[in-house]
């Protein structure tokens, strides 16, 4: 534990004893640093009562009645409020919906003794998939990325209609689709990506979007659906018993599955192999019962998301997007991945990228 963790766990101890009405005094133990993403501090922690709700004396440390397993998840950045917001929402509708997620318990976004909003949900235990799947043998690898398909499928069959229309901050929300507009959510993801365009001006970007604007009457959406936007094996975790937890919703939306199902076959594609890029995909086309259709169209704006953000954290911060200030370091680390990233929009689009190349200039050499 280093030096920083006695005192946040004084202070969340202090929200317990303040805040909440709870019969008992709170005693937060073992708080722990465990995150290691991009947008949010994770700690792991027990909640143990210390005095019981009946008045009773405090039990003696051999009668301490076990701890409640627990994560705090804290927000910073720019966006933080929404971002702190969404995340609870998506999830307590999830877990409503019966879909495999934590159970959230709290939001605190005025009164947050670490200045920033912040979320507690059960602690789940088991491991990523990540690791698991690169130990496995051939065999279990197709099982693990067939579970790990299933689960995709399955959030993307959930009825949209149970969970509460949400859109970026500065887009309004709308379940146009629903409706009968079958170009709402396309419509409102472009709109997002020039609204960040005029507030971080970056060079490369215009033409690509241009590329997306001039096709979008071939994808309506004729099923909306719940999408993670961040679906890949990292935000899966496996319980010893071999059931799956989906975690880290903080893009949580109702849009178009293509976005979602695009976003995770290019990381698949960059971070492992296109064959289990490959396998994926027919996964998911044999599990839904349906072909994807203009798959093409949200490859490109998967390469422009990730690029884009990217691009906008090694120019003006990765703060401006909502992620930890360390994510950056985590990015540069990534840069052969970003290339692929680069190559793959240019295969695609056939646009001369070089305005956009500069953004993901490495020490290893130039992108062509």
């Amino acid at each position: 534990m280093t030096d920083s963790m006695p005192e946040m766990a004084v202070r969340l101890q202090a929200y317990y004893a303040d805040s909440l009405a709870t019969g008992w005094g709170a005693r937060v133990k073992d708080l722990t640093a465990i995150s290691s993403g991009w947008e949010s501090e994770v700690y792991a922690f027990d909640l143990s009562p210390s005095e019981a709700a009946s008045g009773e004396l405090t039990p003696g440390p051999a009668q301490e009645p076990p701890g409640e397993p627990l994560i705090l998840r804290v927000y910073p950045g720019d966006d933080a409020w929404e971002k702190s917001a969404r995340e609870f929402q998506g999830l307590r509708e999830l877990h409503r919906a019966g879909y495999p997620v934590p159970e959230v318990s709290l939001l605190e976004r005025d009164r947050s003794p670490f200045g920033k909003p912040f979320i507690i949900m059960e602690r789940i235990e088991g491991e990523t998939l990540w690791p698991l799947l690169a130990a496995a043998s051939p065999a279990r690898q197709r099982e693990l990325l067939t579970q790990f398909t299933r689960l995709l499928v399955q959030l993307h069959q959930l009825d949209c209609r149970l969970f509460t229309p949400v859109a970026p901050p500065g887009i309004e929300a709308s379940d146009g689709a629903i409706n009968g507009d079958a170009y709402t959510y396309v419509n409102r993801w472009l709109d997002l990506v020039h609204a960040y365009l005029e507030r971080f001006p970056l060079p490369g970007f215009l033409p690509v979007i241009q590329w997306l604007e001039t096709r979008k009457d071939r994808v309506p959406c004729r099923s909306p659906a719940p999408i993670h936007w961040d679906f890949h094996p990292a935000n899966i975790l496996l319980q010893p018993d071999g059931a799956a937890v989906v975690i880290d919703w903080t893009q949580f939306e109702v849009s178009d599955y293509r976005f979602d199902l695009a976003w995770t076959l290019l990381l698949l594609a960059t971070h492992a192999s296109e064959e289990w890029r490959d396998f994926v995909l027919e996964e998911y086309e044999r599990l839904s019962g349906n072909p994807v259709e203009e798959l093409e169209f949200f490859e490109v704006a998967a390469c422009a998301k990730r690029l884009l953000a990217v691009a906008i954290s090694r120019s003006y911060g990765p703060e401006k997007l909502g992620m930890r200030p360390d994510a950056l370091a985590a990015m540069e680390s990534q840069l052969p991945a970003l290339r692929q990233v680069y190559q793959l929009l240019r295969e695609k689009t056939g646009i001369d990228a070089t305005e956009l190349a500069q953004h993901f200039a490495d020490p290893s050499g130039p992108l062509e």
